[in-house]
């Protein structure tokens, strides 16, 4: 008798469609102008959607003075509120909230995370209590833990294989420029509630401003719960229940499933997490690294480190697309071979970073540090959906988020151990060198082991490999 892992390893896992959906047909031109359409809406309300997310959890960053005027709250609890709160609690919800989706359905459990996420978001506006702040950044944190996850597991289910690449490129430099979107969303937002008090009805005379924005960002809750609600799912989406035997094994069986395939998985995520610490330094430190070399204020290094960082992810979300639409031309480009050649790029400009004389050439290593760094980590989505079996997909996916929070966690830890081990001025500049070169070699070589077993998982479970004729 097979094993599952056996079975898995072996076998290719079945993809049927969704009961209820219409059978995938040749159909005609109007057809698939019609099921492209629906497929760019469905992504548009998945970003509008992470846009809505990101909004709120740069707002928790936005009102910390805030609730250390009006509350009292000391900085170790608002880096409890905006650490332990929102990282550590949606690293662990994570992987339950791809379980759920996977089992459930995707798109009723994204639906119920925006709900949970927007609720905890009302709750939060009525607190005076740290505890009180806490658990509502607890299940902000619950709520967004699934989103990029099932959003990238629905992206395949939205948009055939030719044109998934173009739709994750799409979503993750949505994603990298939302991010600062919400910032600056959420800071206009408070400057207007300060310096606009008359505009406010009587009623709210005297409120906090962080209480009315929390409200305020509260409010679209329920339209983005019902976009998501009523999304078209695709003619490529996984069945949320089995429907058979071999359907409730390759449903459930993710650990055999990461048994029969680690060398890929642990490849991938392995080249991921060494290619996050290494970006994760540059951003964390650099704001202290670079005053401390060169004398220089930190409002200025915001601004010169900001625009390498915007330079950056310009550049690293459209060298992917270019550099899979030449290699087409040339005949094959799996994305993993390309994310490997941006990847192994990424430590040239970072070996300079220890030799630079100004923060020009500081700015200058890191936007082409972080562009590379960016290009081959928008392909990494689209590689790990070549790997993760339809069944499976949310739960692999939930690997991604896990991974970066712990590269999260562990980076600003090395990189302050190893700079009190260096005296001087320049020693931030040398931690970081110290740390981020080795990892980007690892993650090079790591993602240049993963392309045989990738191969052959994509094969294993019944995919088409990537660079492959139809």
């Amino acid at each position: 008798m097979e094993s599952g892992s056996d079975l898995i390893a072996e076998q290719p896992l079945s993809r049927p469609a969704t009961p209820g959906a219409a059978p995938a047909t040749n159909g005609t031109g109007t057809e698939s102008r019609h099921a492209a359409a629906l497929a760019w809406y469905g992504l548009a309300v998945l970003m509008m959607t992470t846009l809505f997310a990101l909004v709120v959890r740069q707002m928790l960053s936005l009102i910390a003075p805030s609730l250390q005027t009006s509350l009292g709250f000391t900085d170790f609890q608002i880096g409890m509120l905006q650490g332990l709160g929102m990282a550590i609690f949606a690293c662990v919800a994570s992987y339950p909230m791809g379980w759920l989706a996977d089992r459930y359905g995707r798109r009723l459990l994204l639906a119920i995370g925006v709900g949970i996420w927007s609720l905890a978001t009302f709750f939060c506006a009525f607190q005076d209590s740290f505890g009180g702040l806490f658990a509502g950044t607890v299940g902000i944190a619950i709520g967004e833990a699934g989103l990029a996850p099932i959003v990238y597991a629905m992206i395949p289910d939205l948009f055939p294989e030719r044109k998934r690449n173009t739709a994750n490129l799409i979503f993750y430099g949505g994603s990298l420029f939302g991010a600062g979107i919400g910032m600056a969303l959420g800071g206009a937002m408070l400057e207007w509630l300060a310096t606009s008090p008359g505009s406010l009805p009587a009623s709210l005379a005297g409120v906090d401003a962080w209480r009315i924005a929390m409200v305020a960002i509260a409010l679209p809750g329920p339209l983005f719960f019902l976009l998501v609600a009523t999304m078209p799912l695709g003619k490529r989406t996984a069945p949320a229940a089995p429907a058979t035997a071999t359907d409730a094994a390759a449903n459930l069986a993710f650990l055999p499933y990461a048994k029969a395939h680690w060398r890929a998985l642990g490849c991938v995520f392995g080249s991921i997490f060494a290619m996050a610490i290494a970006m994760t330094s540059g951003l964390v430190w650099f704001p202290i690294a670079l005053p401390r070399a060169f004398g220089i204020d930190p409002a200025t290094v915001g601004v010169g480190l900001g625009t390498a960082v915007t330079v950056a992810t310009l550049i690293g979300v459209f060298l992917p697309g270019l550099a899979l639409r030449l290699g087409a031309r040339a005949g094959q480009l799996p994305p993993i071979r390309a994310a490997g050649f941006f990847i192994w790029l990424t430590p040239l400009p970072a070996a300079f970073l220890p030799f630079v004389t100004s923060p020009f050439q500081a700015y200058t290593v890191a936007a082409l540090q972080g562009a590379m760094g960016v290009a081959g980590s928008a392909l990494m989505p689209g590689i790990i959906q070549d790997l993760a079996p339809a069944a499976l997909r949310s739960r692999v996916l939930a690997l991604l988020g896990i991974v970066n929070a712990l590269a999260l966690a562990a980076s600003p830890l090395m990189i302050g151990t190893i700079s009190g081990w260096i005296a001087g001025p320049r020693n931030m500049l040398y931690s970081i060198a110290i740390v981020s070169i080795p990892s980007l070699v690892a993650a090079a070589v790591l993602i240049s082991l993963a392309r045989r077993p990738y191969a052959a998982t994509v094969r294993a479970i019944g995919s088409h490999l990537p660079g492959e004729d139809a």
